[in-house]
């Protein structure tokens, strides 16, 4: 297991810097910019983080869907999480009952970046991740949540 943070934040950082800057939606219906930014914030990712990992990077929808290598850990003594009502669904309502978890209680695996506005300028202040395990908070174990960047590290698990 490999802290991989510093590499995330760098991704974090130009894929803000080049959204705010070169892809800003002129309108609410100018959806192909979105597309465009989301072709190159691919392709940064997988020069950011995958590159130097040597991740292959064609074996993963990366950004999409949850990345099982790699793990969020929490270092402090409670961790703030906003879950989703409904399992599995990456929309939706962010009002689960259980907003305050231990910071070993969930197995979080990294998808993405999430900001709620996707018309203005984007911050990448949350981590969408999928809970994929649970010591004691089991309801919610496949649900999709959302934390704050800053609570968390991200560790890469390399699967043989």
């Amino acid at each position: 297991m490999t802290n991989v943070t510093k590499y995330f934040e760098k991704f974090r950082e130009a894929s803000r810097h080049l959204r705010n800057i070169y892809y800003v939606p002129e309108s609410n219906q100018d959806w192909d910019t979105l597309e465009d930014y989301d072709v190159m914030n691919e392709m940064l990712f997988t020069h950011l983080v995958c590159a130097p990992l040597n991740i292959k990077f064609e074996l993963h929808s990366w950004l999409n869907e949850p990345a099982s290598i790699f793990k969020l850990q929490s270092s402090g003594t409670r961790l703030p999480i906003m879950i989703n009502r409904t399992a599995d669904k990456q929309s939706g309502y962010w009002d689960h009952k259980i907003d305050m978890v231990k910071p070993d209680d969930l197995e979080l695996v990294f998808t993405s970046y999430f900001d709620w506005d996707q018309q203005g300028t984007i911050d990448h202040r949350y981590i969408l991740c999928k809970i994929i395990g649970a010591r004691e908070s089991k309801c919610v174990v496949n649900h999709m949540a959302l934390v704050e960047s800053h609570y968390l590290d991200i560790i890469y698990e390399q699967h043989s």
